[in-house]
């Protein structure tokens, strides 16, 4: 590794405690960025009969919607749904990850080192910060199409957010809830060590590791954490709301992968592993974003269908 981009590491580990008030920084319902993405945010799309519900997509840690959803944003607008879609929790950091798949030399460093470098990432902040500002989302998208009610889809730390945005604000605005990832028990952060040999090297624990990686929800979807305590203290899902989790065994950010499924669906909810009536399906975390079953397991669970998924 080019020494400028070792020391720049250890630089940004040094500044973690001096930032991480400017990360834990109190909720504020910002306004969110809807930048231009093919198949959504049409703010003069109209839902339809057929298509009541508005869907808004929700992304992870260290990325955006454009990484996030190149694909499943114009495939869930050819069904039919107005789709729209946010950079949430933008704090300054050098990430170059779609959390967690390396992009460049320079990932690693964490949200904390935008004096170095001089970039803005996003789904970094606190949760409940983030939350907020998918209020103001779900706020514009129902004032501009006219719905009572949107659905919610999150990949990673996005589906926390939707939870804590249901849980902090109330689920009336909401129909359904579909995660791709997300640690609904929290995650061990087992699979960092073999992305990030740098930030091991150094002592780091996985918690540790996924703070530089991911931000403050690093520490906050770790197993045990007292955020995931107050969401799950009520059961993990909200009365009323129908949830679809999705998950793959090739998931080697959130570990152990069953903490993607709900651990007590009811009637109207799904658990979806993708290797289920596909053993070969090798979508990892990222990877599922891509990957054309996980695809269709979402547009099953928005319209309520039982479609055969692609193998």
């Amino acid at each position: 590794m080019p020494l400028r981009f070792r020391a720049a590491r250890v630089a940004g580990l040094m500044m973690v405690a001096a930032c991480a008030a400017l990360l834990h920084a109190p909720s504020v319902a910002a306004a969110p960025q809807a930048p231009a993405l093919d198949g959504a945010n049409d703010w003069s799309c109209r839902p339809t009969q057929a298509r009541p519900e508005p869907v808004i997509l929700v992304h992870g840690s260290g990325t955006d919607v454009g990484r996030s959803f190149p694909l499943l944003a114009p495939a869930v607008r050819a069904e039919g749904h107005c789709v729209f879609a946010a950079n949430l929790g933008a704090a300054p950091g050098v990430v170059d990850a779609v959390s967690g798949q390396t992009g460049s030399s320079s990932t690693g460093i964490g949200p904390i080192g935008a004096a170095l470098m001089g970039r803005v990432v996003y789904g970094v902040a606190d949760i409940d910060r983030m939350a907020g500002e998918l209020a103001e989302l779900v706020r514009s998208v129902r004032e501009s199409t006219g719905a009572s009610r949107v659905a919610l889809v999150g990949h990673s730390t996005g589906g926390t957010v939707i939870r804590q945005y249901l849980r902090a604000r109330g689920a009336d605005a909401v129909s359904q809830v579909v995660t791709l990832g997300t640690p609904y028990r929290g995650t061990t952060w087992d699979g960092l060590r073999a992305g990030y040999p740098d930030l091991a090297s150094l002592g780091l624990g996985n918690a540790q590791i996924a703070a530089q990686v991911f931000g403050t929800p690093g520490q906050q979807q770790v197993v045990g954490s007292p955020l995931l305590n107050r969401l799950n203290a009520g059961g993990e899902t909200v009365p009323g709301l129908r949830y679809t989790a999705i998950a793959s065994r090739a998931d080697q950010v959130i570990t152990p992968q069953d903490t993607a499924l709900l651990a007590a669906p009811t009637a109207a909810d799904r658990n979806v592993w993708l290797q289920d009536g596909c053993a070969g399906n090798a979508a990892g975390h990222s990877g599922m974003l891509e990957d054309p079953r996980a695809t269709a397991a979402v547009l099953s669970a928005l319209a309520g269908d039982q479609r055969a998924l692609p193998c």
